[in-house]
């Protein structure tokens, strides 16, 4: 038998050879981070699964970190924090990270963790923005539900939804390639974001 054929939806896949096809989020992230240093904010965090920052930042994750030492604050831990895949862990290094330094501003991945993010902001009674700046690096269709809008990464799936059909169609005919497509992602500003609460620099 020979090999399976694969096909990678997201994730990080350059320099691999296999079929692939997602979104170019990093220019987006970037811009939200200086969209976020513009508004006086230094105390800036991005959430990120471990698979994302493990064994080194994905591209938009680095992207992220250069971002801020283009600006004069240097990376740490601090600004990319590691946390256990669990709800507990999670939960446990946002409390960790507004003991001592709270941030001023956070870009979360994936609506699921900017909600978890959100409720916890209520039982600290913290406001979205006054306190805390928010961006979540997807466009969720529950955003369209909230009273403040959003700020969040949106992109185009048509490209990735045709790049998946076409592989399937050459797969059938038996003619399997490993082209990869990306569809560039935008940065979208909503409420959720303003400018850094004083004290907060």
């Amino acid at each position: 038998a020979g090999p399976v054929p694969a096909f990678a939806l997201f994730g990080p896949m350059a320099g691999i050879r296999i079929a692939g096809a997602g979104p170019r989020k990093a220019p987006a992230i970037v811009e939200a981070a200086r969209a976020l240093l513009g508004l006086g904010h230094k105390r800036l965090v991005m959430l990120v699964r471990p698979r994302r920052r493990e064994p080194v930042p994905g591209v938009p994750e680095q992207a992220f970190l250069d971002e801020l030492q283009a600006h004069g604050i240097a990376p740490s831990p601090y600004h990319l924090p590691e946390w256990e895949e669990t709800p507990e862990r999670f939960h446990a290094m946002l409390e960790s990270i507004f003991r001592v330094t709270p941030p001023t501003a956070m870009i979360v991945d994936e609506a699921a963790l900017f909600v978890a993010v959100m409720q916890f902001c209520l039982t600290r009674r913290l406001r979205v923005p006054e306190d805390l700046s928010l961006v979540c690096t997807d466009a969720d269709p529950i955003f369209a539900w909230c009273r403040r809008s959003v700020a969040h990464i949106d992109w185009s799936r048509g490209p990735v939804l045709r790049r998946v059909f076409q592989w399937a169609d050459g797969l059938s005919r038996g003619q399997p390639d490993v082209r990869q497509v990306s569809s560039v992602a935008k940065f979208v500003p909503g409420d959720t974001m303003g400018p850094v609460p004083r004290g907060g620099r």
